[in-house]
Formats: C-alpha cells, sequence, structure tokens
C-alpha cells in the first residue's frame, strides 16, 4: 500500500510540476491503470517510478489495452518488473 500511495504522490506532482493534466490513473490488485492516448503520458510515469519510487534493480513494463465498443477509451496496465540493470 506504501508503495501505490508513494507513486500516486510522485506522479502527482510531476504533472503538476509540468504544467501537464494528469492522466486518470488507479491502483489495483498490484497493477496499475493508466487511461490516456498519449504516449508521453506513459513516459513520465515510467521516468518517476525508476527515479523517484522503485528500488534499484525494478522496472516497469507496460500493457496496451485497446478500445472496445463498451469501453471507447484506450487503457495502460502497469506492473512492477525484475530489470537486468
Amino acid at each position: 500500500m506504501g508503495l501505490e500511495i508513494l507513486s500516486s504522490v510522485e506522479i502527482k506532482e510531476r504533472f503538476y510540476k509540468d504544467n501537464r493534466p494528469l492522466p486518470s490513473f488507479n491502483w489495483e490488485h498490484g497493477t496499475m491503470w493508466i487511461d490516456t492516448e498519449d504516449r508521453t503520458d506513459l513516459d513520465t510515469i515510467e521516468e518517476v517510478m525508476l527515479n523517484e519510487v522503485l528500488a534499484p534493480g525494478y522496472g516497469v513494463t507496460f500493457s496496451k489495452l485497446d478500445a472496445t465498443e463498451t469501453e471507447p477509451w484506450t487503457q495502460w496496465a502497469m506492473d512492477i518488473v525484475g530489470s537486468n540493470k
């Protein structure tokens, strides 16, 4: 739970400092769900996670869920993974 709160605060702060609109996002069962059509949003979230939130040796991966007839927006799932760095 602490990781989810810390990451949410850091992401909101970064978008505020960059004077950019914050995409809708939430954590559920260890996965962050992000509603955005802008790949730059994902790049920013990844940068925050790597530089401000996660310990060395961890990274993130994004999976795209395309819009559907019943959910006409693109959603991304971000998971935390071990990195090879």
